[in-house]
């Protein structure tokens, strides 16, 4: 039923492309962006009541980020697609609170935030708020989309008061997700171009440079890159070549861990990373 309703929607698209492309546009980015948002387990209800919530609005949706700790060393964690801040519990279960402040953002969408959609530049303001909330970050921690938009984040203000990433599981670009749309609904190339139209008036930059390779490129901090070599979802090749314009990024490949690499293994790497990086001189802000 649902390769059905997908191929019926492609159709749609695909012929409208043509004979009405604004309305087609409108359509097909309300589509890209829809989500379907995942549920929060008992487990994960307690992890949040143990947090202080500070709410903002972004394009009048109330947007959740969450607080525990109180240490000076701030860390701020940022998830993917059809996902939310209980994926960080593993992690933030582990840290020292008198040492460090960890934050988790619930993007639109997802978690306790408000909304059914979500799209790169409302999930970028919802991270600039976030940093503008928290303060100086002395490591930022993403997955999957969380880190692309991260990526974009930074490529639209290479100013962020961050000290150091760790980024996992994240695709290519907007190409890959391109890419993804048009395999899923068996979209044409007339459609995609019309989308991109949409997308490139939505977005702070073109569409073509929000990419991790720019990204690799153009940042001067410390980066752990972890991704799995077996990724369906996000194919490894593009960030290894990525990674190779930047000789000062570090790297984890997994092995058979998935996308979601939700793994101790995955775990321990990303919190001797924090450990390493903010064991170095900090500055005082």
């Amino acid at each position: 039923m649902k390769n059905f309703i997908l191929k019926i929607l492609g159709f749609i698209i695909n012929r409208t492309a043509p004979v009405f492309p604004s309305w087609n546009r409108e359509f097909s980015f309300k589509l890209l962006c829809r989500v379907k948002r995942v549920g929060i387990t008992e487990k994960g209800e307690a992890f949040f009541k143990k947090s202080i919530k500070h709410n903002f609005e972004i394009n009048n949706q109330n947007v959740v980020l969450h607080k525990w700790g109180t240490g000076k060393k701030r860390l701020f964690f940022v998830h993917g697609w059809m996902s939310n801040s209980q994926r960080w519990q593993p992690y933030i279960d582990q840290l020292d609170l008198t040492e460090y402040t960890a934050y988790a953002l619930d993007a639109q969408g997802h978690g306790l935030s408000d909304g059914n959609a979500l799209n790169f530049e409302i999930y970028r303001k919802a991270i600039a708020a976030s940093e503008k909330h928290i303060g100086h970050i002395h490591t930022m921690v993403c997955h999957s989309l969380g880190s692309m938009v991260t990526a974009y984040a930074f490529l639209v203000n290479t100013n962020l008061n961050v000290s150091s990433y760790v980024i996992m599981g994240a695709p290519s670009g907007m190409d890959a997700i391109f890419a993804y749309f048009k395999v899923m609904l068996g979209l044409s190339t007339k459609s995609i171009q019309n989308l991109l139209i949409k997308v490139n008036e939505v977005l702070k930059l073109p569409a073509d440079r929000v990419t991790m390779a720019q990204f690799f490129k153009l940042i001067d901090k410390p980066i752990l890159v972890i991704h799995e070599t077996q990724d369906k979802v996000t194919p490894i090749l593009p960030i290894q070549e990525g990674v190779k314009q930047n000789p000062d990024i570090k790297t984890f490949y997994t092995e058979g861990l998935g996308h979601n690499l939700e793994s101790d293994i995955v775990v321990n790497a990303v919190l001797e990373r924090i450990k390493l990086i903010n064991k170095q001189p900090q500055e005082t802000y």
